[in-house]
């Protein structure tokens, strides 16, 4: 996401930007967790294997390790997603959707409307947010259809908010739904306060 629309539309200053805000906020969310939820550190004792130069074999094997299981994963969820949208669309309940997002995504985070949508099945894997987006808009050139701000703030969004829905099946299953329900929705607000804030500072400096 961000290499892909940052980095490549705005250029590398603007997605280191964006990292160093993600680490930043990894910092205050850790430091804040530290004071508020009971319990001491546990310290992590690792043996260091020895380091070797792979060789072509052991490089292709797991090049093709983590290339089938984003074929396996990826595919269907890009196949179903794309599907999903094109009957939204024939039936009219993707103007309904953007809709009851537009309060959030138009007003608030100054995006167009169709990213309501696009964040919605974000859900299922957050870095396929860019394909869902150009095949909603019909456009791989994500400059017709967004602002240098408007890439920004996506990005940002999209970086924070509520996790993808594997991470969500681990968070569950390791703290229990309850938690996992308010971290999720601590992500969400996160995400869209962050972002509006971002938005208007863009707004009043101009300097994207």
């Amino acid at each position: 996401m961000i290499m892909g629309l940052v980095a490549t539309y705005l250029g590398f200053g603007w997605a280191v930007i964006l990292y160093a805000l993600d680490f930043l906020l990894i910092f205050i969310l850790g430091r804040i967790a530290f004071k508020v939820l009971p319990g001491e550190p546990v310290g992590l004792i690792m043996e260091m294997p020895s380091y070797k130069i792979p060789t072509v074999k052991v490089t292709g094997q797991r090049t093709w390790f983590r290339l089938k299981d984003f074929i396996v994963e990826a595919f269907p969820v890009i196949i179903i997603g794309n599907l999903v949208i094109y009957i939204a669309n024939q039936t009219g309940l993707l103007n309904l959707i953007q809709g009851v997002f537009t309060p959030v995504t138009v007003w608030w985070l100054g995006l167009p409307a169709a990213t309501g949508v696009v964040l919605i099945f974000g859900v299922l894997r957050k870095e396929l947010t860019l394909i869902l987006l150009a095949s909603l808009m019909g456009t791989t050139n994500f400059a017709l259809i967004l602002s240098p701000s408007q890439m920004f703030v996506f990005a940002l969004v999209v970086m924070i908010y509520i996790p993808c829905i594997a991470t969500i099946a681990v968070l569950s299953k390791e703290l229990g739904a309850r938690t996992t329900a308010l971290i999720s929705l601590t992500e969400i607000v996160l995400a869209i306060v962050l972002g509006g804030i971002v938005f208007r500072v863009f707004l009043i400096t101009r300097i994207l």
